[in-house]
């Protein structure tokens, strides 16, 4: 998990994540390449967020790590979820999830 959220500040740092009220924006105009929520985000908006992505066809990840974790790793407060808008960012964060580096 540390070397994810190592990943994740890199991408913040790119400038290629999306939150707030934008991410749904960005999720409606297929901008948005993964999407990323933490595991105490709360249950209705987790179901707003999954539908969105289900609906629109763009990978979600829920639960991998707490929101404390996250805003540290992005250096934001109060972020639940978040996307990436790179393509690149977000293969190598598939790759990550996937080989279990969480």
């Amino acid at each position: 998990m540390e070397d994810l959220l190592k990943t994740l500040g890199l991408v913040s740092s790119a400038r290629q994540i999306i939150s707030g009220e934008s991410l749904f924006k960005k999720i409606q105009q297929q901008k948005v390449r993964i999407v990323l929520t933490t595991s105490d985000m709360g249950k209705s908006q987790l179901k707003k967020i999954n539908d969105k992505c289900n609906f629109y066809q763009i990978p979600i990840y829920n639960g991998l790590f707490n929101s404390d974790d996250l805003n540290k790793a992005i250096g934001k407060n109060n972020i639940k979820a978040i996307g990436v808008e790179s393509i690149n960012f977000a293969k190598l964060l598939i790759n990550k999830i996937s080989k279990g580096d969480v």
